[in-house]
């Protein structure tokens, strides 16, 4: 059997726990959410298919711990704060064995459609820092003085300063901006996208993988397309890139999506790590552009190698120490149609079924004989070493 590595959260993302302060109105996995918070505990409700219900509980070493009320079920859960204006937690109905997830935003922190295009805010306490895609990608960063965010921005080939008043619901803002050496100002508006719930995505960024007119027209994420059309509660998008500007557009394009996100990356692996067209690929820069992709579920490399100890799996690795999302892929070289098989299985069983991508991949490791690290008399498949890397809990 495989084992299962575990990833360190990257330095500075969580929320001191002894100051951590849950109270606000959160935009959340289940709708809006309204919390107060007395000393360390905590009381509100939020919002779900029209229901208001209720939700209680108390502030542990960091951790909300919570039941709610809906009015055919009751259940259980965790927050904990990821930076001060972003939870993460899971949730269960009572008696059930499995956990979901269950997050949540404040105050600017999230996902904005803008008068420029669709805009990523995180923020801190007294800061925020923004992207967008100007003439490629675009920054804003500035400070907080009560619901009034003060910044300059930065493009290709422009930047500026501005500002952006929050509304009081905090769906929407309301600002203005100007160019560098100029005088006039023009609006810049923005109203927030709140994800849908039960929304799922399944997002495949692909290599071209035929190199002559002589090979056949084939690509995983057609396969995967077909065969996940029949969930209705599943968005599929798949994406070509061929050379290294035009992966870290596709990842960086991940992080405007509001729901929960499944990533495949389907390429060439090698010794040297990711390639497109023989060229191994920037591993400081793909991780820079996934950095505050929060909404990734799953980044599964449907690639050989890359989670290997060595050299070729230096990008997962890398991950590991700066994003808090699992990651999952193999550590040799694989058969193309087993590691297909394999990803039928552990996707479905993802995006589905419910399955955690932890339990997704135990029971893959536990149903599908070769997908571990031991070769199985008379397969037709050499085993092939499948592994998940698991966050730690905060």
């Amino acid at each position: 059997m495989s084992s299962f590595k575990l990833a360190g959260w990257f330095a500075g993302a969580a929320e001191k726990k002894s100051m951590a302060n849950f109270s606000g109105h959160w935009f959340t996995t289940f709708g809006p959410m309204e919390l107060t918070q007395d000393g360390n505990r905590v009381q509100g409700f939020y919002t779900f298919q029209q229901n208001s219900c209720p939700i209680e509980g108390s502030v542990r070493d960091g951790r909300l711990l919570f039941t709610y009320q809906e009015p055919t079920v009751e259940g259980e859960g965790w927050f904990e704060l990821v930076r001060h204006s972003k939870f993460s937690g899971q949730w269960r109905p009572k008696g059930a064995p499995t956990w979901s997830s269950w997050n949540g935003e404040r105050e600017f922190e999230g996902i904005w459609d803008s008068s420029y295009g669709l805009m990523r805010l995180v923020q801190e306490p007294d800061r925020v820092l923004g992207f967008y895609e100007g003439v490629g990608p675009a920054t804003v960063e500035g400070r907080l003085e009560n619901n009034r965010l003060t910044f300059h921005y930065h493009e290709s080939r422009a930047q500026g300063e501005g500002f952006f008043e929050l509304a009081p619901d905090a769906t929407s803002f309301q600002g203005e901006w100007r160019a560098d050496g100029t005088e006039q100002w023009a609006p810049w508006r923005g109203r927030r996208l709140a994800p849908v719930p039960g929304l799922l995505w399944l997002v495949v960024i692909e290599a071209h993988w035929q190199r002559s007119y002589f090979e056949k027209e084939y690509a995983f994420g057609h396969m995967l397309r077909e065969f996940f059309t029949r969930l209705p509660q599943l968005n599929i998008r798949q994406r070509f890139f061929e050379d290294e500007a035009g992966l870290e557009r596709w990842c960086r394009e991940l992080m405007y999506l509001p729901e929960p996100v499944a990533v495949v990356f389907a390429s060439h692996g090698t010794q040297d790590g990711l390639s497109v067209q023989g060229k191994p690929l920037s591993t400081d820069r793909l991780v820079e552009s996934l950095r505050y992709a929060d909404n990734i579920l799953l980044l599964h490399f449907s690639s050989c190698l890359m989670l290997q100890d060595g050299k070729a799996g230096e990008l997962a690795r890398a991950l590991q120490e700066a994003v808090r999302f699992p990651i999952s892929g193999y550590d040799r070289s694989v058969d193309w149609a087993a590691s297909a098989l394999i990803e039928f299985h552990y996707l479905d069983m993802v995006l589905g079924r419910g399955l955690s991508p932890a339990d997704a991949a135990q029971q893959v490791l536990r149903l599908v004989g070769y997908a571990g690290d031991e070769n199985l008399p008379g397969s037709p498949y050499p085993a092939a070493g499948f592994r998940i890397f698991i966050p730690k809990p905060g």
